[in-house]
């Protein structure tokens, strides 16, 4: 009984093992989608500190939106073969030597206190935590393409909003106050399409 209750745990893990990393290999999110992410983050990180400036930084973010187009267009078919995921992987290797490269060259940006009072302490990272919401509703198929691209592009009309307020060096009371506002409502469309029935599966 011992016996037979031990080849059965044996099989499960193998079984469980080799469908986790099919899973992961032959579609896309094993390796490229955890390089996306870290590609993002260290565009993040060189805005955060001041070691790219934001022509760098849309050009960055430009390079890597052409990269999700094109795995989007790879993906027609429903996955990624071995020469789509090499072709993505060379791309995405050009991106880290290209942000690597713009972080280490001498064109920096040194935000003073006022910028970082206005809205890195607060708005910033209600953005941030929006845009996770979405990348998790897209992951955990509660929001559909639509759904997703619909709230990106409220997301993007909020930070259009906030260049345009910042314009002046710095966000009023007022301001704030607005923006705020808006990523409430962006936060309760993000809660809306999480929970409707138009589900991808």
């Amino acid at each position: 009984m011992k016996k037979m209750m031990l080849a059965v745990i044996c099989a499960v893990f193998v079984f469980g093992t080799i469908a986790t990393g099919y899973a992961e290999q032959g579609d896309w999110r094993g390796g490229i989608r955890s390089r996306i992410q870290e590609s993002k983050q260290k565009i993040e990180q060189g805005i955060n500190r001041g070691t790219l400036n934001r022509h760098e930084a849309d050009k960055l973010n430009a390079e890597l939106s052409a990269i999700l187009y094109k795995i989007d267009r790879m993906k027609a078919d429903g996955y990624l073969n071995q020469g789509e995921r090499d072709n993505i992987n060379n791309d995405l290797n050009r991106l880290d030597r290209d942000i690597f490269k713009e972080k280490h060259d001498n064109v920096t940006v040194s935000p003073g206190p006022a910028e970082q009072g206005d809205w890195r302490g607060g708005i910033r990272s209600r953005i941030q935590v929006s845009k996770q919401r979405i990348e998790q509703g897209i992951e955990r198929g509660t929001l559909n393409r639509h759904e997703a691209r619909k709230l990106n592009k409220k997301l993007g009309a909020i930070l259009y909003k906030i260049d345009r307020m910042k314009a002046d060096g710095r966000l009023s009371q007022g301001e704030r106050a607005k923006i705020n506002r808006d990523l409430d409502r962006l936060d309760k469309d993000i809660f809306k399409e999480k929970r409707d029935d138009n589900r991808r599966y």
